[in-house]
């Protein structure tokens, strides 16, 4: 009796959480409360290296962070949306879809958050790279809270977690030795330098003698100085320590990752390790996200290389909601592509239909409704509308739009505002018509465009018409 009395116990103190629905979203907020169950507040995280155009791939992190975010929400829990801003670390290439090449080619190895910015319009490279997207995913109803790492190791925020790892470099290095062909050096640290004097991070050599002390000579320019950990602006941790420490830091409770960071070896799996020796903290629930391509290109996109979209490029084409939908309607752990093609009118139609499916009072397929209707409602930018608002179809749009030559006003007075409802059907309209049309212009295949004449054309013909008509 008292075994089984036990046994209860046990189970109850994990108070295993059932998801809110079958969605992914959903799954994964179960995980992040099962494995502390107790917490009042829950930390999800995202980040990356403003080190080019932040482009949309990229924006598949957040806004995988952001519907674990709000599935939490919906199971009444605080949570603490952290972006940090990777500002910090080096430029070591230049992207080719960038003007003043020659000056960024002449700060590589410096802090990308110490270069001018090539466009003159922001403080630093950083800075340009960070406002634009921060402005972009407010646009879809994204609002973290934002972290710079430059500010934050700057300010010394970090410089006893850089001691602590500093002095536990022999356990760093076991763990990362164990994925490695060849052992890191004998003389390796789990920290990076600028020097003060070039601000290049290229060394002789770094020691580090104990307490608060850090020794570096530049290979560059020569610069050999002790400094304080406490004080200096210029020392940061390596990724593979930086991460972890992150996480510790912070209490992330859940945060994803790319390919590249998730295989066997990657600095995932030896961030999980770090984290539990040097911190004693469990890594955050994690899950893997993948490649997002563009319908017609091959392979993935690179902000080093120019060749991307951006999320105002795919916001000129897709309504905020639909950009979301796209991603909460599709497996992380899978790859997709966003389609610009003629596609683009299948998936304006998918979404009409989910949108109905999803607000109707009796689901049609009831096995797969709590899934498709939590898409939806995760898709919303806003409040979930209790009915489907009025959705002018998208392939229609883009015929009749062509009679008036792209005015959207004349196209409205035409076919749509005897039907309209109020102010909100006809704004609806307009955010689809624009983007309608922009989708014509600058996408469309040259069969699918026409113009139609408002005025007589005068032809003129060779005496042979003439005789002919």
């Amino acid at each position: 009796m008292l075994k089984i009395f036990v046994l209860f116990k046990m189970f109850e103190s994990r108070k295993i959480m059932k998801p809110l629905t079958p969605h992914w979203a959903d799954q994964a907020a179960a995980r992040v409360v099962a494995q502390n169950p107790s917490q009042d507040v829950y930390t999800v995280a995202s980040g990356i290296t403003p080190s080019g155009t932040v482009h949309i791939g990229n924006f598949r992190e957040v806004i995988t962070v952001d519907l674990v975010a709000r599935a939490l929400r919906s199971l009444d829990k605080k949570v603490r949306f952290i972006y940090s801003w990777d500002d910090f670390d080096t430029m070591r290439k230049v992207p080719k879809n960038l003007p003043n090449q020659e000056m960024l080619e002449t700060n590589l190895r410096r802090p990308i958050s110490r270069i001018p910015d090539p466009y003159g319009e922001d403080k630093s490279y950083a800075a340009h790279n960070i406002r634009v997207f921060e402005e972009e995913i407010s646009g879809v109803g994204i609002a973290p809270e934002f972290l710079y790492q430059s500010e934050r190791y700057g300010s010394g925020l970090y410089a006893e977690s850089m001691k602590h790892a500093l002095e536990r470099t022999e356990e760093i290095k076991a763990i990362l030795n164990v994925y490695r062909a060849e052992p890191l050096a004998a003389d390796w640290l789990p920290t990076a330098i600028y020097c003060s004097a070039c601000q290049r991070d290229q060394m002789v050599y770094e020691r580090y003698p104990g307490d608060y002390s850090y020794e570096y000579k530049c290979a560059l320019c020569g610069k050999e100085e002790t400094i304080d950990i406490r004080k200096t602006k210029d020392l940061k941790l390596n990724w593979r320590t930086d991460w972890p420490m992150r996480w510790a830091y912070e209490k992330v409770d859940f945060e994803p990752g790319g390919k590249d960071h998730s295989s066997d070896g990657g600095s995932f799996d030896t961030g999980k390790k770090i984290v539990k020796a040097l911190w004693g903290r469990e890594a955050p629930q994690y899950l893997q996200y993948d490649f997002v391509s563009i319908k017609g290109k091959t392979g993935k996109m690179s902000s080093s290389s120019g060749e991307l979209i951006t999320l105002s490029q795919a916001l000129e084409i897709y309504e905020p909601q639909m950009v979301r939908w796209i991603f909460a309607n599709q497996r992380p752990n899978t790859d997709f592509a966003i389609s610009f093609d003629t596609d683009v009118i299948k998936v304006y139609d998918e979404f009409d239909k989910a949108e109905i499916a999803a607000l109707a009072g009796e689901p049609a397929n009831p096995g797969k409704w709590p899934v498709l209707r939590r898409a939806y409602e995760l898709s919303c930018v806003g409040e979930v509308p209790e009915k489907a608002p009025y959705r002018a179809p998208f392939r229609e749009l883009t015929g009749r739009l062509q009679i008036f030559d792209g005015d959207i006003q004349k196209t409205w007075d035409r076919w749509y505002a005897a039907g309209a409802k109020g102010s909100q059907d006809k704004a609806a309209f307009e955010s689809r018509a624009e983007r309608a049309w922009n989708w014509v212009t600058n996408c469309a295949p040259d069969e699918f465009r026409y113009h139609i004449y408002q005025q007589p054309v005068k032809v003129e013909l060779s005496e042979l018409q003439t005789k002919a008509v």
